[in-house]
């Protein structure tokens, strides 16, 4: 087995993680949220678009100034995003190195 091809699985397992910590940061955060909100208002668990996100985030900064999940869920996702072009990039060179067509 190649040295690139094990850097692969590596990043690969390391992206995927960061998604899933990212994920529960997130929903972590929406329960924070959640707890300080009326029954009637609450933020529901589903639908993850930008405007969404964006009003999350900025509720809870509002209500927890010094809050450290925001910075976690950072992190996780930087994880992911530097994981993937990691694997990608390995990809591409063990195709080039291989003159195999990239699909």
């Amino acid at each position: 087995m190649n040295a690139r091809v094990i850097i692969v699985i590596i990043a690969f397992c390391s992206g995927v993680s960061g998604v899933v910590l990212a994920n529960m940061f997130l929903i972590m955060i929406i329960g924070e949220i959640n707890r300080k909100r009326p029954n009637g208002n609450l933020e529901s668990y589903f639908g993850f678009t930008l405007p969404k996100m964006l009003r999350i985030f900025k509720e809870y900064r509002r209500l927890y100034p010094s809050g450290k999940l925001r910075i976690y869920f950072r992190a996780a996702l930087t994880l992911a995003i530097i994981s993937a072009v990691a694997s990608c990039v390995c990809l591409a060179t063990i195709a080039i190195e291989r003159r195999v067509p990239l699909p």
